[in-house]
This record gives structure tokens, C-alpha cells and sequence, in this order.
């Protein structure tokens, strides 16, 4: 065989395997069959308002309220005056309890005494202030009432509440403000009469009453 009729022979070949991949690939559309085709994927439709579930509510976890610090200032609550306090237990405490008068009074004064000594001088301001309305009590107190006797003579009558201030700034000198309550000589009960006592501290360190200025009363 001629090198020209082996060329001839190769070429008859390679025709016949093209044809044979050509019939291969055409196929599918020979046999009346068609590739399926890909389609993006079918998202679902959003519910619409009226089917559409509600969502389940949260409940807010309430933690247990804080519980509030006492204040600095005063170490704990105070009361505070008001028509509806609770009485203290006593019949002549009046609407408004001693507590609350006394809350009152140190709001309105100048706390620049010792509280040691000036329990002290509350207490001996008071027992001034009943010998003079009361008349009974007179005796200890010689310089300062001279022997008179009280003029009205009030009865059932007790402090309430009391403080104490410098008197002029002095260390020496105290003003007593003090809120008492009795019943007058014409028998009018009176649970709360303001009072102030001036106490001054001699030579020889006593405390004793002396008569308050007019400017000051």
C-alpha cells in the first residue's frame, strides 16, 4: 500500500469517529427529548397580615427592685411632719408625732452644738420652760425667776421636741428651741407652742437660764 492511500485510509477514520460523536451529542434532540433546564429555586411567598402567625411576645425578666441606701446625711430616713402621721402613743401627741416636730426644727436651725451637750441643754431648757408655765420646779432655778410665782399656770403640759444652737456664735451661750404642749387656765388644749430658752455656761462651767433679748424673743 502507497503512502498516499495510507493518508486516505486515516481520514476515512477520523470522519467516521467525528460522525459517531456528532450523532452522540445530537441525540437528546433526535429522540424528541429535551435537557431540563435549571430554574432558580422557588422562594415562598410571604404571609400575608391576616394569616400570618404572631410572633410570641417576650416577657422582660423583672429583677428584684434595688433596695435604697439610707442616706449619708442623716444615716437613716426621716420623718416628716404631716397631718396623717402616726401618733406616738400618747394623748397629747397631737396629729403630728414628736419625731416629726423634731425632724422640723432641725431643718430650720443651725446643728453647731455638740449632740452630747446639746441633749443636755434641751433637757435642762425644758425643765426651765415647765417651771415658768407651770409654776412648779421654780425653786431650782433662783436667779432666774426671783421667787415669782407663774402668772397662768398651765397643766398636763410636756416637751415635744427640742433643739439647740449657738447663741451669737458664742461657745458659751445656747438658744433652746423647744415645742411643748399643755392646757391653758381657760382649759384650751394646745399641742404645738414654739418656745426658746436662753442658757448661758458661767465661770465655773453651769449652765443656768438667763432672760432671752427682746430682739431675740
Amino acid at each position: 500500500m502507497t503512502g498516499t492511500e495510507r493518508s486516505g485510509l486515516v481520514m476515512l477514520a477520523m470522519a467516521a469517529v467525528l460522525s459517531v460523536v456528532g450523532v452522540a451529542l445530537l441525540w437528546p434532540d433526535m429522540s424528541g427529548g429535551r435537557a431540563p433546564v435549571a430554574r432558580p429555586p422557588v422562594s415562598s411567598p410571604a404571609p400575608s397580615p391576616t394569616t400570618a402567625a404572631p410572633s410570641p411576645e417576650v416577657t422582660p425578666t423583672v429583677g428584684p427592685k434595688p433596695t435604697p441606701s439610707p442616706s449619708r446625711a442623716t444615716g437613716s430616713p426621716s420623718p416628716s411632719p404631716s397631718a396623717s402621721a402616726p401618733r406616738d402613743g400618747d394623748d397629747l401627741a397631737g396629729s403630728v408625732s414628736d419625731a416629726a416636730l423634731l425632724h422640723s426644727l432641725r431643718l430650720s436651725r443651725q446643728a453647731n452644738i455638740p449632740p452630747t451637750l446639746e441633749e443636755r441643754l434641751v433637757d435642762l431648757g425644758g425643765k426651765v420652760l415647765l417651771a415658768d408655765v407651770t409654776g412648779t420646779g421654780r425653786k431650782a432655778f433662783p436667779d432666774y425667776f426671783q421667787g415669782a410665782s407663774a402668772t397662768d399656770r398651765w397643766r398636763d403640759c410636756r416637751i415635744r421636741a427640742g433643739v439647740g444652737e449657738r447663741y451669737d456664735n458664742r461657745s458659751d451661750a445656747a438658744l433652746i428651741h423647744l415645742v411643748w404642749a399643755g392646757t391653758s387656765p381657760m382649759g384650751e388644749r394646745d399641742d404645738r407652742r414654739p418656745a426658746t430658752v436662753l442658757l448661758v455656761r458661767d465661770a465655773g462651767g453651769t449652765w443656768a437660764p438667763q432672760p432671752l433679748p427682746a430682739e431675740d424673743e
